[in-house]
């Protein structure tokens, strides 16, 4: 894999996270009520932290743009994180508990993390 294509695939990566959390971070309730989310200070609580791990992976997929040798953990890190978020996000769109504009935005996670895996299995170590 060319180094234009991971700086590419992990730039875009770390983009798309940024954008992911930091709407819910700075205009909870208003991106909220456009998720279909129920706000209670305990879901703002959770939202609010779920949001910061999201920007800070998305720190983490841009370091790994830079240089993707020494970040290499951190690839197998982000598709262990992309895959437990669509797990949890389509388990309550099915139970009936979110409705469908989470888990259609939680669909590029999936991408993602086929794309990582993908990356991680051919790249040298």
């Amino acid at each position: 894999m060319t180094d234009s294509y991971t700086r590419k695939l992990f730039i875009s990566a770390a983009c798309f996270n940024v954008l992911a959390g930091l709407p819910l971070l700075v205009a909870l309730r208003p991106v909220a009520a456009l998720l279909g989310l129920q706000i209670t200070p305990t879901s703002t609580l959770f939202i609010q932290l779920t949001t910061c791990l999201v920007i800070i992976f998305g720190w983490a997929y841009w370091m790994i743009a830079r240089d993707p040798l020494q970040y290499r953990p951190y690839i197998l890190l982000g598709i262990i994180l992309k895959v437990l978020f669509v797990v949890v996000v389509y388990g309550h769109w099915l139970a009936g508990s979110i409705p469908w504009p989470l888990p259609v935005a939680a669909s590029g996670d999936i991408v993602y993390a086929l794309l990582f895996w993908r990356y991680f299995q051919r790249a040298e170590r």
